[in-house]
């Protein structure tokens, strides 16, 4: 009987080598858990790639050969030696010694072997292995998923001969059969089973298949669908309409016809009876099953592998400055397949050394996302410090969901154990370009002293493929102290190609820190006390809480913003350093705030989707999706006690002019204490602004106490205090001093400041205050009616408003703000418009129905010309050009009529019939590629929709909300955040 490409037996020894079965979720870690991740990770982040060579199914190594099959022929062959009557053999890679056999004709054996060879370790064995190829290679296919337990132990010898073979009769199929531990039916089934995918070479079984009847590539398959696992091996022999060499063909005269002698054996019944599809399926996973769990004695198979609900990886401690801390690092997996929800948030719930549970949990990033053949996952990192002498014992994983309930993974009740008696400390450790392996640890207390082990790979004997594992231990000589813990030293010699595979760990009596890898060390070890490498960094100065929904007015952090095509989370973090909460939305943009508005609520991860324009291995959001971190450097600000002073709290400026009029001063440097000493010599000081000092013997007329939360601006020198706000002084009178700070009356502190609105979404920027006083600049001079600059015509000091800007098509905000700058940054536009000192607005009309306002509203000096106003807090000195200028419209397309600025949303697209992005959209390639579809709109500057009909409802909108322009001409419009510029077919 030939056993081809995709031929099987199976076998079983005994029961009680069978010791398992469906289980419940495996508690962590395990000593199959490196196979685990072979298996089940397969493409994405962390990858094993196992999969890689059968996917598709019809891949190979050459023309006409299918590897699905020969992982398949691999675990048969392997097997088929076994004898339950003396008790030997089975699933043990002793096929590893075995190539020159006669019963291992062909490459495929050796090519199968090759490929499993760099996933062989001391973890997992290649028996393993072998059993681990038969799931993947029959999922790959489209069969079964095979049910995998490890344990197995590899054969250091070859096993004796007996593989079927095609020329034999059926009482010697019978018999080989039985030695394996099958009856006549299951051999029937097993064969079956096997011939579903692949077939025959000629160059391998000339007596089977001659060239003279073989196909392209010698190669003639064992049904008509030879890269597809189905039951058509067994309904087109029974249908006589089979090509199977096997049963028809020169193998009769030859008789080597192997297959129809076994299907035949019992008149076809038991053939026939496998015809339907789920029967053939049931029959076959059971048949590949007990095929894989055919084990020499002393085996005792682990229960069935499955994914883990969560499962950590790369847990590692380090212990730093000076031993009085520990780095805590890592990296949490959680299988997302059939969730009913997304996953919103995953932090570590975790209790200390003496295994009290600590109030403040640990935050993760997301890092990606990873797939198998049957399972998605999502992974999220983490890292953070703790207090040594605290430190960490165990850590249960919290996952918060796209609808806000949440979830405790417990690991069976028994938490995720971190050990920290022991730790390899990866800073002070290298791996220098000659091979020398230095690694230290560090031992807590009275613990035993340490020894390094290291795990090699040798070339294995002549002829055999599979190297061979050797151990070496080492003992760790001691070095310095650092408090609580023990630093010690080892050093080890690789050599040759050792390094690449080397894997050490670092032991003391009952504990370890294992599993590391020499070849990520770096070539040089750091002195203790120094920062540790980015393999192991430091705590992050910020936290990620998840993806969170932004309905744009209100903001979900409304009180600083900026905008940037080189946008990352550390660039948006620096930028936001002085408040509890950062976010990055639309790619380049970021926002900061104390608090969330109550409008933004937790989303599933997944709807954070768009690349940070400045990293592309970072999220940034979406649109109307806010990707939200937490500042854990944040420090709540107060209204600072001074002392000879009494805190009165917040005022408000006088009705008829300043509250202080004894004195002033302006910098960027400003904070309470400051304007303390400027103003040493009055009764009372306020600052105001972020930035400005006021002093005076008497508060004047009108100004009153107001609530603290008004007083909301963060002092431009130190951002742990509050310096008023607009209009509002923080109020201080000599005399006795307070009694404590005064804190934020509201956590949701976040300024009135202008705000500035960018061709994806409303954004918020700093506002640098000044003095409210002005005079006329030499390079734009003032007239009766206001400021000029050639070319334009001034129309006033205008009103503006946060949630309605009156001119919305471009901003910008910087610290050389000019007229001149300005109108430079919005050629092209009929408007440009100043405010708040910095500001520059764009437009091609005034949006919103401002008013004009008086002259003395317009009164910040401009941040690039202290001679210039540039309006004020919703205040905009607004210019038209006097040029002609080409507006933006939107363009005629042929057979199809513009239908208005409709509204649209993230979750209820209106046309979900097809979806293109791309940065040079314009509305002539969205109609081409919508291909005549009765709808089609663009939206967002570079995004196009398509559709037969609405499959959510839409409400037509004014045209100035469609304002973006479209990212491959500014010519046309491009709808807006939730706004399409729509056009329909005509009748």
């Amino acid at each position: 009987m030939i056993w081809r490409s995709a031929t099987l037996a199976w076998a079983l020894l005994a029961c009680q080598q069978y010791q398992h079965g469906v289980t419940a979720q495996q508690t962590w870690p395990a000593s199959t858990d490196e196979l685990e991740d072979i298996m089940f990770l397969t493409g994405g982040r962390r990858s094993r790639n196992f999969a890689d060579p059968v996917t598709p199914c019809s891949k190979g190594a050459a023309p006409g050969r299918i590897a699905a099959a020969e992982f398949l022929r691999t675990a048969f062959h392997d097997m088929a030696t076994a004898n339950i009557y003396q008790n030997f053999g089975g699933l043990d890679a002793s096929i590893v010694y075995e190539l020159t056999s006669g019963d291992n004709v062909g490459p495929g054996f050796r090519t199968t072997l090759e490929t499993y060879v760099p996933y062989f370790s001391s973890r997992t064995s290649m028996a393993d292995l072998i059993a681990a190829g038969v799931y993947i290679g029959v999922r790959s296919c489209g069969g079964p998923a095979v049910s995998v337990g490890g344990g197995r132990i590899d054969a250091t010898t070859a096993d004796d001969p007996g593989v079927p073979a095609p020329q034999n009769a059926i009482g010697t199929f019978k018999n080989q059969f039985l030695r394996i531990g099958f009856d006549s039916t299951q051999m029937i089934q097993f064969v079956a089973c096997g011939h579903t995918i692949g077939g025959v070479h000629t160059s391998n079984f000339p007596d089977v298949l001659p060239a003279s009847a073989a196909g392209p590539n010698g190669f003639n398959s064992t049904d008509s669908t030879p890269s597809v696992w189905d039951n058509k091996i067994a309904t087109e022999y029974v249908s006589g309409t089979t090509k199977d060499p096997l049963v028809q063909g020169p193998s009769i005269s030859n008789k080597r016809n192997s297959d129809f002698v076994v299907f035949n054996s019992d008149n076809n019944v038991t053939i026939t009876a496998m015809q339907p599809p789920d029967t053939f399926a049931s029959v076959c996973k059971t048949m590949y099953q007990k095929m894989i769990e055919v084990v020499p004695p002393g085996v005792t198979l682990s229960p069935y592998i499955t994914p883990y609900a969560v499962k950590p990886y790369d847990l590692q401690l380090t212990l730093l400055n000076g031993g009085s801390s520990l780095g805590f690092s890592g990296e949490i997996r959680v299988r997302t397949t059939q969730r009913t929800q997304t996953v919103a948030k995953v932090q570590l719930a975790y209790k200390d050394r003496t295994g009290a549970t600590v109030s403040a949990p640990i935050d993760t990033t997301p890092s990606g996302t990873g797939t198998g053949l049957d399972d998605s996952f999502a992974f999220f990192s983490f890292s953070t410090t703790l207090p040594a002498d605290k430190s960490i014992s165990s850590f249960n994983v919290v996952i918060t969901s796209s609808g806000g309930g949440s979830e405790v993974q417990d690991n069976n009740g028994n938490g995720f154990k971190v050990d920290d008696s022991i730790i390899f400390q990866a800073p002070q450790s290298c791996l220098s370009g000659s091979g020398n392996l230095t690694v230290f640890a560090a031992v807590r207390g009275a613990a035993s002293s340490p020894s390094l082990q290291v795990i090699v790979k040798n070339p294995g004997p002549s002829g055999i493929i599979v190297p061979a594992l050797s151990t070496a231990t080492a003992a760790m000589a001691t070095q310095t102290s650092a408090g609580a813990y023990q630093l010690y030293s080892a050093s080890y010699t690789l050599t040759g190609a050792q390094a690449q595979s080397a894997i050490f760990g670092v032991f003391a009596g009952s504990s370890s820190d294992n599993y590391k890898a020499a070849s990520v060390l770096p070539t040089a070890c750091a002195p203790f006390g120094t920062s540790p490498p980015s393999s192991t960094p430091s705590s992050s100065p910020f936290a990620f809480q998840g993806c969170y929904y932004d309905a744009g007015a209100p903001r979900a952090l409304s009180a600083d913003a900026t905008a940037a095509d080189t946008m990352t989370v550390e660039t948006c973090s620096t930028y936001c350093s002085r408040y509890q909460l950062f976010g990055l939305e639309y790619g380049r943009e970021c926002y900061c705030g104390n608090s969330l508005d109550a409008t933004s609520t937790i989303r599933g991860l997944s709807d954070c989707s768009m690349k940070c324009a400045g990293n592309a291995q970072q999220t940034c959001g979406a649109g109307n999706r806010i990707s939200l971190y937490k500042n854990t450097k944040y420090t709540a600000p107060v209204s600072p006690n001074i002392p000879g002073y009494s805190n009165l709290g917040c005022y408000t400026e006088g009705s008829a002019g300043r509250a202080l009029t004894g004195g002033y001063t302006a910098n960027d440097n400003m904070n309470v204490n400051t304007c303390a000493t400027y103003c040493s010599t009055y009764n009372y000081f306020g600052v105001e602004y972020g930035k400005e000092c006021y002093c005076g013997n008497t508060i004047n007329a009108g100004s009153v106490s107001t609530a603290a939360s008004d007083c909301s601006y963060l002092c431009a020198g130190n951002s742990t205090q509050f310096c008023g706000a607009g209009n509002r002084l923080n109020m201080y009178q000599k005399g006795a001093s307070a009694a404590s700070s005064t804190p934020a009356a509201s956590s949701s502190s976040v300024p009135a400041s202008s705000t500035v609105f960018s061709t994806t979404s409303t954004i918020r920027s700093t506002s640098t205050v000044t003095p409210a006083s002005s005079s006329t600049s030499s390079s734009a001079s003032s007239t009766a009616t206001g400021p000029s600059l050639p070319g334009y015509t001034y129309q006033g000091c205008m009103t503006d408003r946060v949630e309605a800007r009156s001119l919305g098509a471009k901003t910008q905000g910087n610290s050389n703000n000019t007229y001149a700058n300005c109108a430079a940054f919005c050629s092209g536009y009929a408007y440009f418009g100043v405010e708040y000192g910095r500001e520059c607005y764009c437009g091609d009309s005034l949006a919103n129905s401002p008013t004009t306002a008086k002259e003395s509203d317009c009164s910040m000096p401009c941040s690039g010309d202290a001679n210039a106003v540039c309006g004020a807090g919703n205040r905009l000195n607004v210019f038209k050009s006097t040029a002609v200028i080409t507006q933006p419209s939107n363009p005629a397309i042929p057979g199809y009529t513009y239908a208005g600025c409709s509204s649209d949303s993230v979750g209820a697209r209106i046309l979900q019939g097809g979806y293109l992005a791309d940065g040079a959209m314009t509305v002539e390639k969205c109609a081409t590629y919508c291909n005549s579809a009765k709808y089609f709109g663009v939206e967002y500057g570079g995004e196009c929709y398509c559709g037969a009909s609405f499959a959510n409802p839409t409400t037509k909108m004014p045209e100035g909300d469609c304002s973006f322009l479209c990212g491959g001409n500014k010519m046309e419009f491009c709808g807006a955040a939730n706004r399409m510029s729509l056009w329909s077919k005509n009748a």
